[in-house]
This record gives structure tokens, C-alpha cells and sequence, in this order.
């Protein structure tokens, strides 16, 4: 199961670790009442959750810590290193406290790909590395190895939850509330945290992956 609720190991689904920021340039843009009024029928949200915190014993490390998530815009070209359209990171000084922060999004309609993202390992306080990904690495003729997503003006959609997965090398993994019951309280928490955003007509569209997540549809 890639369930959230079903990984023990994961701190809780509505926990909130406070730093982590999005940054999106001209593509997207951190939820407001006030921008998103002026926009609603012309951009859509993008609801996305991340836990960017340390996890001890990882695969074969002592800790590993998830440090950064990037997506593009299908239309728009971009250079190795030029930052994704949207991008997911810690922003704070210290390590990320546990658990996901809750990350709502006004976006440019359109299909994004996954491009990017930066794993931070130790085996040691001496021994320090990082596994990485890139557009270089992941994009194919346009297209990611690691899936994408698709929304459409005026739409509001949920993408998934996403965390390190330690099984073996440890590598992002997007999970996801289990049932309609635990999709509502987590639409319940966004509605909190973001006064205006429409979460009743938010659907539920899992960033479509067959390298970091399974198949999901959520039951009725």
C-alpha cells in the first residue's frame, strides 16, 4: 500500500513542519484570498503536501532528508539549470520539523512534469552527500521518467503527498489519504489554513507516476 495512513513510519497527515516554502516565479503563485479572486476563472489550484523532515536510518544512511521538489509547465523551455515552475523546499535554517506542511498553489493551467528534486544523506556527521535529479536526468523529449500532472483553468485539484521513501535507496515517493472520509479532513486543514480557498471543489487527481507511487483511484 502507498496509503499515507498506512505507513506508520510518517508523521501524520495533518501535521504542519511550518518552513517550507514554494517558489513558482511567473507560473504559480502562493494561495490568497485576494489574488485568487481576480483570477478564478482563468487559473486553477494546485494542492500539494510535502514532508521535508530529517528521517533516521534510512535504507543504508544513518538519516536522509527530502530537500526539494520541482515541477515544469509543459510549454515552457528551460535550462538545466534554471529553477522548475514549481518549486517545493525547505526554506528554513534549521532541519525541518516532522510531519507535512500543506501547500495550496494558484498555477497557469496546463500539463507540468516532474524535474527536479535533491535528497540530502548521511552515514555519518563526517560522511554527507546528496542524490539529485534534473531536467537533464528526468526529461525525456518533453516528457518526465517520473510522471506528471494536468489541470485545467478554473479547477482546483489535489496531487498527492509527498515524502522520502526508505525501503531501500532512499528516493521521493508520493502517497496519499486512503479513503473519501481521510481526504475530507485533509480538505478540512487546507480550508483552515487557506481562508478562501474553494476546497469543496477540489478533485482528487493523484500525480500520475508509475517510478514514485502505485496506481490509486479513490473509492466512492
Amino acid at each position: 500500500m502507498s496509503s499515507i495512513t498506512s505507513k506508520k513510519a510518517l508523521a501524520s497527515l495533518f501535521a504542519l513542519s511550518g518552513c517550507i516554502s514554494a517558489i513558482a516565479a511567473d507560473v504559480a503563485t502562493p494561495f490568497s484570498q485576494a489574488a485568487y479572486d481576480s483570477v478564478v476563472k482563468d487559473k486553477a489550484v494546485v494542492l500539494v503536501s510535502a514532508n521535508l523532515a530529517r528521517r533516521w536510518k534510512c535504507g543504508a544512511f544513518e538519516n536522509a532528508q527530502l530537500q526539494s521538489l520541482g515541477f515544469d509547465r509543459i510549454s515552457s523551455e528551460k535550462a538545466t539549470s534554471d529553477k522548475a515552475d514549481i518549486l517545493i523546499e525547505d526554506g528554513s535554517w534549521l532541519s525541518a520539523k516532522q510531519g507535512f506542511t500543506n501547500v495550496a498553489l494558484i498555477v497557469e493551467p496546463g500539463e507540468y512534469q516532474f524535474s527536479s528534486y535533491k535528497i540530502k544523506v548521511a552515514k555519518s556527521i563526517s560522511q554527507v552527500g546528496y542524490y539529485s535529479g534534473d531536467r537533464s536526468t528526468l526529461m525525456v523529449d518533453g516528457k518526465s521518467k517520473a510522471g506528471g500532472f494536468s489541470v485545467g483553468a478554473g479547477e482546483v485539484i489535489y496531487i498527492g503527498h509527498f515524502a522520502l521513501d526508505c525501503a531501500s535507496a532512499p528516493m521521493p515517493w508520493r502517497y496519499y489519504p486512503e479513503d473519501k472520509a481521510a481526504f475530507l479532513k485533509y480538505l478540512e486543514a487546507v480550508a483552515r489554513e487557506y481562508p478562501g480557498l474553494p476546497t469543496q471543489q477540489a478533485k482528487f487527481r493523484l500525480f500520475e507516476t508509475t517510478l514514485m507511487g502505485n496506481p490509486f483511484r479513490l473509492p466512492e
